[in-house]
Parts: C-alpha cells; sequence; structure tokens
C-alpha cells in the first residue's frame, strides 16, 4: 500500500482550492500550508502567474513543489522561501485569424446581457476567451458578473455548445477548448492541456483534485490519467477529502 506521504499531489485551483478568481479563505489557507509542508503538491492551473499570486499565498507557493499555469503551459519553481519563482520553461501558441473571427461571432451570437470588456486573453500555450468578459478594474462588479454568467450559462449550456462547435470546426488545426473556471473557455493545442504536466514530473503515484473532471471540463485529460482522481464541489469538499483520506 502507498500511504499519503509517498503520493504526489496535484491541485487545481479555481473551485479547488478557492472560490473562482478569490483568494483561499483564511481558515483553510492556514490549514492547507501546514498540510502541504508535509506532502509533496503541485499546482495546476489555467490562470497565469500574476492571478495564481493574488490568491495563494508565497508561503504556499513555496511549499509546492511546482505551480503549472496557463493549463501546464508555463512550470515556476520556488526558490527557498524566497518571495520570487523562476521558470522552468513556457510554451507558445499562435492563434490564426480564422479562429479569433469565430469567436467574434459566437461574442455577437450570445444572447447573454450585461457583458464588459476583454474577452480574449492570450497567456503562454493558450488563449482564455469569455464571452462575459472580465470586469478587473472593480472586483466587485467581476464577481457579480461572473455568478451572473455561471447561472445562466448552467441554464443554456453555451459554453458546452461553443466547445463542442469548437472542436469540430477547427480539428485540422489541432486545437481545441475546453470549458474552463466560471465565465470561460480555454483554448491550446491537443496535448497541451493539463495532462500534459505528467511528462514533465516524475513521481510513482498521482492525486488530483479538480472540479471541471467531466468530459470538455479543463481539468479532465489530468483527471483520467491519474492513479486516484477527486471531482470536488469546493474547496470544502478538498479539505474534507484531505482530512478523511491524506492526513
Amino acid at each position: 500500500m502507498i500511504t499519503p506521504s509517498e503520493k504526489c499531489f496535484l491541485f487545481d485551483i479555481d473551485g479547488t482550492l478557492t472560490e473562482a478568481r478569490q483568494p483561499m479563505e483564511p481558515k483553510f489557507a492556514a490549514f492547507f500550508e501546514k498540510w502541504a509542508s508535509e506532502h509533496t503538491v503541485y499546482l495546476v492551473s489555467g490562470s497565469d502567474l500574476p492571478k495564481i499570486k493574488k490568491q495563494i499565498s508565497i508561503n504556499i507557493l513555496n511549499k509546492c513543489e511546482g505551480i503549472f499555469s496557463c493549463m501546464g503551459n508555463e512550470l515556476w519553481k520556488s526558490h527557498h522561501n524566497l518571495k520570487w519563482l523562476w521558470s522552468v520553461y513556457k510554451n507558445k501558441l499562435n492563434i490564426p485569424e480564422e479562429v479569433t473571427k469565430w469567436l467574434q461571432i459566437k461574442l455577437k451570437e450570445s444572447k447573454f446581457k450585461g457583458r464588459t470588456h476583454t474577452h480574449f486573453e492570450h497567456r503562454s500555450g493558450m488563449l482564455n476567451f469569455s464571452i462575459a468578459g472580465r470586469g478587473e478594474i472593480n472586483p466587485c462588479a467581476d464577481r457579480q458578473l461572473r455568478d451572473r454568467y455561471r447561472e445562466w450559462d448552467a441554464s443554456v449550456g453555451e459554453r458546452a455548445a461553443i466547445v463542442q462547435e469548437f472542436n469540430n470546426t477547427f480539428s485540422h488545426l489541432n486545437l481545441e477548448a475546453l470549458v474552463g473556471g466560471q465565465i470561460s473557455l480555454d483554448i491550446q493545442e491537443k496535448g497541451k492541456d493539463k495532462g500534459q504536466i505528467l511528462q514533465h514530473i516524475k513521481h510513482d503515484h498521482y492525486v488530483f483534485f479538480g472540479d471541471k473532471c467531466e468530459a470538455g471540463g479543463n481539468d479532465h485529460s489530468l483527471y483520467k490519467k491519474v492513479d486516484e482522481g477527486w471531482c470536488v464541489k469546493n474547496y470544502i469538499d478538498t479539505r474534507n477529502i484531505l482530512c478523511l483520506k491524506y492526513f
């Protein structure tokens, strides 16, 4: 039997360790910092590093073996408790003009009301696309927008429909789209999703926690490759499982 101390733990961030784009809840952060110091931990997020650092404290990041950002298209390592991280690698992706134009059509066709700006966000090795957009200037407004779109999308299935149509339309370009976070799609080369991280680390047994583990979700590729996978609803689920199974 492999004990928890011999396992490598992989964690999505939004919806798994935090609410979407929010800092870790303080009590859970204190618990997780101590827990991470006693286990082998990697974070695996669709977000880029600046966003991750707004959600996860440097004390916790320094407890991790590494931080995979941008769907695993970047790897960062901590440097002996210093307040900075160094880059191991970064993948690149050029999005063809026909893809951008197609997504702009989807923006015009969407019936979601009250959207804002910043629909396209280019990250290392991927494109993050959001119909709702982002209200980065006002965090409160941004959260309200996210909640409205998440509820609306849950009722109409807009993102899932766009993902399916995108993957049928652009299969010849070796691109794929996945549902990510509360409001967005993650677009990258096929195989350059979260599942790629297992090519860059070497451990005997992997345990993964994520919230978008269903087919079409951006955690699915990693979830189906690991030895133990947990599909959670929120950070409370994550804490309960850690306490019951891996403390």
